[in-house]
């Protein structure tokens, strides 16, 4: 079976289906289809949704309904690439909202940030305090910066059963802006210091600002 229904939810107030949750269900079903430790190298998600997500794990399931991203994990240097899909019907169900894991975010005027990070050291936890950390950065710009997204990330080498630093620091480097269909895209790159942190990566926002 390469077609799976992922136990996602929309969490606390939220009106989307956080990308953490979607590659985190993800790399646990790849995890355990694997004889070797699996790592998440990229993402790339086209949409947000409401709606329950599915998760093709075969590259030739290509008829699965609206795609919304996919994703590559890699095991012993062989890559496998995921497809998300819409689930037709009814919103999600919602789910409990999770505390807060960063604190003293520091922006300067270029956009390069900084964050203390305090999380449980999983996989879900460090993706969750990464991406609260860099939409924090983008509310930074002012009030006129909205609908902020996650969008993407590259060349990442984040395993999925590792113990990742408990607490430390984040931080942003801006490499790329640019405007597209009417939305600034962002491009940075993270890097996290704290005992067993994982290499720098990149990481791609999506908002609008208000003129």
């Amino acid at each position: 079976m390469t077609m799976h229904t992922l136990d996602v939810g929309l969490r606390g107030t939220r009106d989307y289906i956080q990308g953490s949750q979607i590659l985190s269900r993800t790399g646990e079903l790849v995890q355990a289809a694997s004889d070797a430790p699996v790592l998440l190298v990229s993402a790339k998600f086209t949409q947000i949704t409401e709606l329950g997500v599915r998760v093709a794990l075969d590259a030739a399931d290509t008829d699965a309904g609206n795609e919304i991203g996919k994703a590559q994990y890699e095991a012993n240097g062989d890559r496998q690439t995921v497809r998300f899909f819409e689930v037709a019907g009814p919103t999600a169900h919602r789910i409990d909202d999770v505390a807060k894991v960063t604190s003293d975010l520091a922006v300067d005027a270029d956009h390069h940030a900084s964050c203390s990070f305090a999380i449980e050291g999983s996989f879900e936890s460090y993706l969750v305090a990464v991406i609260e950390f860099v939409k924090a950065a983008h509310v930074k710009r002012g009030e006129d910066v909205v609908d902020i997204w996650f969008t993407a990330l590259m060349g990442a080498q984040l395993p999925l059963t590792v113990t990742y630093p408990t607490s430390g620091v984040l931080r942003l480097t801006p490499k790329i802006e640019r405007v597209v269909e009417g939305r600034l895209q962002t491009l940075g790159l993270v890097d996290t210091e704290g005992p067993g942190a994982p290499p720098p990566f990149q990481i791609c926002f999506s908002c609008l600002v208000r003129a």
